[in-house]
C-alpha cells in the first residue's frame, strides 16, 4: 500500500527543529524505493542508476547518471512508436543545486527512425524543454 506525504500549509514558517520533530509525527510517510529519487527530482522517463561526487576547490559537484525506462519512443509527427534508433550520443544538463550541490544529470540522447514517417526523430523527455 502506497502512502502520501500529507501536509497542510503552515501559517508560518518553522525555523525550530524540535518543533518540525514533533509536528513530524502526523505525517503519512511514503517508503523510499528504487523510484524514489527520480520522483523528488522529476525524472520521469529515466532512473538514476549511479553517482558520482566531485571535489573543484570548495565547490562540490553531483552528477547522477540516468538509464532510460523504455526502448521506445514516439515520432512527434504521426504518433507511431519506433524501436529503432538512429543515433545516440552521451549528454549532459544542468539541474538545480541539490543539497549544497552544484548537479548534473547525465543520459544518452536518442533519436529514432519512425517506422511510418521515415524520419529520424530526436526523443522528447518530459523533465528537459525541447531545443535545450
Amino acid at each position: 500500500m502506497e502512502t502520501g506525504l500529507l501536509l497542510s500549509a503552515p501559517k508560518k514558517m518553522i525555523k525550530d527543529a524540535a518543533r518540525a520533530a514533533k509536528r513530524a509525527t502526523g505525517f503519512l510517510m511514503k517508503r523510499i524505493n528504487a523510484g524514489t529519487l527520480n520522483e523528488l527530482l522529476g525524472l520521469p522517463g529515466v532512473t538514476v542508476s549511479e553517482y558520482a561526487l566531485e571535489k573543484q576547490g570548495e565547490v562540490e559537484i553531483l552528477h547522477l547518471f540516468c538509464e532510460h525506462q523504455q526502448d521506445v519512443a514516439i515520432c512527434p509527427g504521426c504518433h507511431e512508436l519506433s524501436t529503432s534508433i538512429h543515433e545516440s550520443e552521451e549528454r549532459s544538463v544542468r539541474h538545480l543545486d541539490i543539497w549544497g550541490k552544484v548537479t548534473f544529470i547525465h543520459f544518452i540522447s536518442r533519436r529514432f527512425d519512425c517506422p511510418h514517417c521515415q524520419k529520424p526523430f530526436t526523443e522528447e523527455l518530459a523533465w528537459l524543454e525541447s531545443n535545450r
